[in-house]
């Protein structure tokens, strides 16, 4: 917890309009605590009122469904009234949809007939990461004295309601766009996959099948602890493969005998699966080739005759939605689940017979893969810049440049 001196004095600027007042939101609201009632008063029937601990029910502007509801009534949130966030994360705020109870996770702001509602959310919406803290402090929870201290700009009513209209015309056609530029953005993205599915699922005249035992080695990674000492191989573990790449020099070694490392050594071609845990299923082509061993939560497939398949060609396979519905289907043993290196080699394997087709695929496949990338690019930029847009939006609305 912290005292009401560190949190910033004010998030308001100086050169506000005539008419404008800064006024502390305890001034304008009336701030009420969250309080849990007993567990034993909890349940999933209906029951009571709706019960909220903290944020896991926001949404962008109003708190989801229940999932818990509660017959022994402590603190009270109305319809309308704005929720936040006071512990961590601080900030955060949603509005309340009915009357509702609050655990203590959450305060309810309720503003009196001076203020808009939806003007005050907008500015505890805008100013959230000034709200949580002071010179890049993050606490773990914040008070009735301290949300009641909180500076808000406020000018006149009729003021207040026109630009809750402007902001409510700016964020829908900012929304609008940003919409269509997720659909284009999941369109790019299934064009891609839509073309490799169809290639292994289609095949041609000249393809053959064979289990992947048949032309490959698969074996389990080597059991040994991780080392940030810089002796023996690079010892190479699931959490070390992220957005199918592997950043090396990150990479901790381990002690190795050269037994072991002739067995487990990493080699241009190999193919390494996460075999247990939610990234189950998820592979990776070895393209580098540096001194590396691979970990035992990890199964490899090696290609025994590599002038007879291109790796990349192999590769790919283990993208397609073919081989995630098996994957899917097979997951079995523990909690979390697995995928073992006698069913990996038990999976069928459609491939051309000719080298020469399957580099040729592979080629076309990567021109497509490049170009769906750079579209990618372009509609997560467009999504970016419209939530920075509708965040200059906001801090002109709260200097009165609307």
């Amino acid at each position: 917890m912290t005292n009401n001196s560190q949190l910033k004095k004010s998030i308001v600027s100086s050169q506000l309009p005539k008419g404008w007042k800064v006024k502390k939101l305890g001034e304008v609201c009336e701030v009420i605590v969250g309080q849990s009632p007993e567990s034993r008063y909890y349940n999933i029937n209906s029951e009571g009122l709706p019960f909220y601990q903290g944020e896991k029910e926001f949404i962008y502007k109003y708190i989801g469904e229940p999932t818990k509801w509660t017959t022994k009534i402590t603190k009270i949130a109305q319809k309308d009234d704005i929720l936040m966030s006071v512990r961590a994360p601080v900030g955060p705020v949603n509005f309340a949809t009915e009357k509702i109870c609050i655990g203590r996770g959450l305060a309810a702001i309720r503003c009196k007939n001076s203020v808009d509602k939806d003007f005050i959310f907008n500015f505890l919406k805008n100013y959230e990461e000034e709200i949580i803290g002071n010179a890049g402090a993050v606490f773990n929870s914040i008070n009735k004295k301290q949300i009641e201290n909180i500076e808000v700009p406020i000018p006149p009513l009729s003021e207040q309601k026109r630009i809750v209209s402007l902001l409510d015309r700016a964020f829908e056609a900012i929304d609008q766009a940003k919409a269509h530029a997720e659909i284009n953005l999941k369109n790019a993205k299934e064009l891609f996959d839509s073309y490799l599915n169809r290639i292994f699922e289609e095949g041609g005249g000249d393809w053959v099948e064979k289990k992947l035992k048949e032309i490959s080695k698969i074996n389990y990674g080597y059991t040994e602890k991780a080392s940030l000492e810089k002796i023996g191989p690079k010892f190479l573990r699931i959490t070390d493969i992220q957005n199918n790449n592997v950043d090396w020099d990150s990479v901790p070694y381990c002690h190795c005998s050269e037994k072991d490392l002739s067995k487990y050594k990493l080699e241009f071609g190999d193919i390494v699966f996460a075999r247990t845990g939610a990234t189950t299923g998820k592979s990776f082509l070895i393209k580098e080739v540096p001194n590396a061993v691979f970990a035992s939560y990890l199964i490899r497939l090696k290609i025994k005759e590599k002038d007879k398949f291109e790796p990349n060609f192999v590769s790919y396979f283990f993208q397609t939605k073919m081989y995630w519905d098996i994957i899917s289907s097979g997951i079995s043993g523990s909690a979390q689940g697995g995928f073992n290196a006698t069913k990996l080699g038990e999976l069928i394997f459609n491939f051309p017979k000719l080298l020469e087709d399957q580099k040729r695929i592979v080629q076309e496949l990567d021109a497509l893969q490049t170009e769906t990338k750079k579209l990618e690019a372009i509609y997560q930029k467009k999504i970016v810049d419209l939530e920075e847009l509708k965040k200059s939006v906001l801090q002109k609305a709260f200097r009165g440049e609307l």
